[in-house]
């Protein structure tokens, strides 16, 4: 005791000592609950694992889009009805995986269906003939690609789509419409289409003067990643030389990435944006009045049909070249209906 006295320093890391091997114990112990607990999950798991008809895979071009996760939920629906299991490839936090990628994974993994978005690069129609060499069919869906293998399209015709697009934005040309953008996703083959007869629709709406005062441009964004493409974007929207009176956003990620930097430079009423699909900041913008309006295209019919291609072709052998889904325009007069929409799917 009194050499406890002289020495408090040494009392004190006892002490430390003490307190730090507790904690080390607590640690391990936590651990290996942590793993039996883990262990105990996964043969849980494996007890009450199934298998499959089929398997299917979707590979989208945004992980994280409402587009994306509608059609995975439609699909996952439909594919419950033929003894099938969908998995959607692409969490593209965890490494740097591109679609190209994720193609080689289901392709090494034989599943037995790829749903994907081509970007019209002649590598990625390599990786739909390799599939397809391999018995694996391959469903395009929201863009197509006609020089590739792939067994069937799901979506919407380029020719319709750039004529609706363009009637929508003939209704809001008045004597103050100057200037005309539309923003494009480099890698869409559809892209030149869709843009000319979008042009093509304008211009035969027009007045002589307005012809010759209205300017309608086409705008490809070739960025490598999303926030290139946002840089883009607010520095159209903030340079008054390069702003334009109606902007058209051919993605949902645009869509947002316009409204915000409209927000964000106080534009707000000095620029129509025509957005694309329901998010719910493009939902509450059309709602505000912020934003007049935006296109959707009917996700679940989407995913239902990729599903009766990949199942007509795996039990027939041959599948529809082409289905076509529902393009439907979201206003200040129908918003409630797509709210409802997706409060019913829990979002």
């Amino acid at each position: 005791m009194e050499q406890d006295r002289r020495n408090p320093k040494k009392h004190t890391v006892y002490l430390a000592l003490a307190g730090l091997a507790f904690v080390v114990l607590l640690t391990i112990l936590g651990w290996r609950a942590y793993i039996r607990t883990m262990q105990g999950n996964e043969l849980e798991e494996l007890g009450s694992a199934r298998e499959y008809a089929s398997h299917y895979v979707i590979i989208p071009d945004d992980y994280t889009s409402s587009l994306w996760q509608d059609i995975y939920r439609s699909a996952g629906a439909a594919a419950a009805e033929h003894d099938a299991y969908v998995e959607l490839l692409g969490d593209w936090e965890a490494g740097d995986f591109t679609p190209l990628s994720y193609m080689d994974i289901a392709i090494a993994a034989k599943v037995d269906g790829i749903i994907i978005r081509p970007d019209g690069t002649a590598a990625m129609r390599e990786a739909i003939a390799e599939a397809d060499a391999a018995g694996i069919p391959v469903v395009t869906v929201i863009d197509d690609d006609t020089a590739s293998s792939r067994k069937s399209f799901v979506g919407f015709n380029n020719y319709q789509l750039g004529a609706a697009y363009g009637q929508q934005i003939l209704s809001r040309v008045d004597e103050d419409i100057r200037k005309i953008t539309v923003l494009f996703k480099s890698g869409n083959s559809g892209n030149e289409l869709i843009f000319r007869n979008l042009k093509a629709v304008i211009e035969d709406g027009l007045s002589g003067e307005q012809k010759e005062n209205v300017e309608i441009q086409s705008l490809t964004i070739r960025a490598q990643s999303t926030f290139d493409a946002e840089e883009v974007i607010r520095d159209l929207i903030h340079e008054e030389d390069t702003r334009p009176d109606i902007l058209v956003c051919m993605n949902e990620t645009d869509s947002e990435s316009a409204y915000n930097a409209m927000v964000d430079y106080n534009q707000v009423g000095g620029i129509d944006i025509i957005g694309y699909y329901q998010s719910e900041t493009i939902l509450d913008a059309i709602e505000k009045g912020t934003v007049p309006m935006a296109f959707t295209l009917d996700a679940e019919q989407m995913g239902q049909y990729c599903i009766e291609a990949l199942e007509e072709y795996r039990t027939m052998g041959y599948t529809s070249n082409y289905m076509s889904v529902d393009l439907n325009v979201i206003t200040q007069q129908n918003v409630d209906a797509y709210r409802d929409t997706e409060a019913q799917q829990g979002r």
